[in-house]
C-alpha cells in the first residue's frame, strides 16, 4: 500500500518542461491582463454612465433599482473572478496538481512556489520573471 501511494506521488510529480514552460507563460501573461482591466474598468464606467444618461434622461436608466453603471461593474467582477478561475485552471492541467485544481481561484497565490519546486525537481531554474527555465548552474 505504501508503494501505491509513492508511485501515485511520483507520477504527479512527473510533469515535462514543455508544460512547465507553458504554465510560466500562464502566470507571466496574468499581470498584463490585470492591467487590461483596470485600463478597461474606467472606460467602460464612463460609457456605460453615458448610454444610461442618453436612454432616460436626466437621472439615467434604472434596472432593478440600480444603474448600468453598477451593473456594469457587477459584471466585470464576475469577468475577472472568470479569468482567474480559468487561468487557475489551466495552471492546474498543466501541473497536474490536485490542490490547485480543487480551487484555481485561490491556489493561484502558490503557483510560482509550485513552478519553482517543480522546475527544481527537473534540475532547472527560472531565470528571472519574463524569462523561461534554463539548467541550473553549478
Amino acid at each position: 500500500m505504501r508503494q501505491a501511494a509513492s508511485d501515485e506521488r511520483l507520477s504527479l510529480d512527473a510533469v515535462s518542461v514543455e508544460d512547465l514552460n507553458a504554465a510560466l507563460r500562464v502566470v507571466r501573461r496574468l499581470p498584463l491582463e490585470l492591467l487590461g482591466f483596470l485600463i478597461l474598468l474606467p472606460i467602460v464606467g464612463i460609457g456605460l454612465s453615458w448610454l444610461s444618461t442618453a436612454l432616460a434622461p436626466p437621472y439615467g436608466l434604472s434596472i432593478f433599482g440600480q444603474g448600468l453603471v453598477t451593473w456594469g461593474l457587477l459584471l466585470t467582477l464576475a469577468l475577472l473572478f472568470g479569468l482567474f478561475w480559468w487561468r487557475g485552471r489551466q495552471v492546474g492541467l498543466l501541473l497536474h496538481d490536485p490542490a490547485i485544481l480543487a480551487s484555481p481561484v485561490m491556489s493561484l497565490m502558490s503557483v510560482p512556489g509550485v513552478l519553482a519546486a517543480r522546475a527544481q525537481a527537473l534540475g532547472l531554474e527560472w531565470s528571472g520573471f519574463y524569462g523561461p527555465l534554463r539548467p541550473r548552474r553549478k
